[in-house]
Formats: structure tokens, C-alpha cells, sequence
């Protein structure tokens, strides 16, 4: 016999199959999926959630058909994905989706460490960037030049920072080009 609304189960929670880890009958969660008893003995698949300091049984939070449910017979629990390593090793799924879960975790990581870099860009250059530039008159004069050449319009920056962060920009353009 064949479950209805596993596809608009799956579709709707954005999973790749029906979870297997079946829900201990006490802990909290957000998302789950609930296997509904529906008159006539058939089964059909819901969206549901419990949060163990409200309710004393799983809330249907979604249903896909309009044939009201006689019973809930199994809830099953959404893993929550993002968590730790030691976590994907437990988690209820198949050896091909623990890999997709830690590469995304990898990439994660990665991410997050690049903003974390101590080394600031523009410690190892000039106060104006360029060598040549030792004011704020100078600044403003080769940006116009610079803008000039380039045939670029745009307003030039009036603060001393905002004027650095502009140089800095075509000077980071410029190394991209050299390379």
C-alpha cells in the first residue's frame, strides 16, 4: 500500500527522502514528518512539530490532502543539518548525504575562517596607498586625474578614510590586472 504526500512532504521540508530516525515519544522538535492514519486504512504523510514544554502530543502543522486523519501512528524527526562533525557521524542519513552534509559543513568553515583573518590589507602599503600620494590635496587631485583617464565619472569621496577605501579599490584593481 502506498503512502500519499510523500513527494509534497519531501518538496515541502526540502529533504531527500522520508527521515528513518523515528521520534523518541518526549524531546522537542521543529520539523518532522508524521505517517496519518486516514479512514479506509490508508496512510498519508504530514508536516509536524512538538515542543515538549506546550504540548502533550505532535501538532500537524501541515497536510496535503483535504480527507481528514483518524490517528497519528509515527512521527519521524528532521535532522537538523549545520551542526558539528561528531553529529553528521549519528545523523540518519545514507554515506552519500553524510558527504554532501560534511562538504557543506567544510565550505562553512572555510568561510567563516576568511573573515577572521588578522592581517589587514592595507597595513603593508602607504597611508595614502600610493607612493607618490603624501596628502589629502594629492589624493583628491590624482583621483580626479586617475578618473579623468579612465573616463570615469562619479563624485570624489570628501573624507580622508572614504578617499583611502577608494584609492585602495583601484589599487586592488590594478594589482588584479598585473597578475
Amino acid at each position: 500500500m502506498e503512502t500519499l504526500f510523500e513527494k509534497e512532504v519531501i518538496r515541502h521540508l526540502n529533504l531527500p527522502s522520508i527521515p528513518k530516525k523515528e521520534w523518541d515519544g518526549k524531546s522537542s522538535f521543529s520539523k518532522g514528518v508524521a505517517l496519518l492514519s486516514l479512514r479506509g486504512e490508508r496512510e498519508a504523510y504530514a508536516v509536524a512539530s512538538f515542543d515538549a514544554d506546550v504540548d502533550k502530543k505532535p501538532n500537524i502543522v501541515k497536510v496535503f490532502g483535504i480527507e481528514p486523519f483518524v490517528d497519528i501512528k509515527k512521527v519521524f524527526v528532521v535532522p537538523t543539518y549545520m551542526t558539528t562533525e561528531e553529529e553528521i557521524k549519528d545523523m540518519d542519513l545514507d554515506e552519500q548525504s553524510k558527504k554532501k552534509v560534511q562538504q557543506v559543513l567544510d565550505e562553512a568553515k572555510e568561510i567563516e575562517n576568511e573573515g577572521t583573518k588578522d592581517e589587514n590589507p592595507m597595513a603593508n602599503l602607504p597611508e595614502w596607498i600610493f607612493s607618490e600620494i603624501h596628502s589629502k590635496d594629492e589624493a583628491v587631485a590624482w583621483l580626479k586625474n586617475f578618473q579623468s583617464r579612465n573616463k570615469q565619472k562619479g563624485r570624489i569621496p570628501t573624507t580622508d578614510e572614504n578617499i583611502k577605501l577608494r584609492l585602495f579599490s583601484i589599487y586592488s584593481e590594478l594589482q588584479k590586472k598585473q597578475k
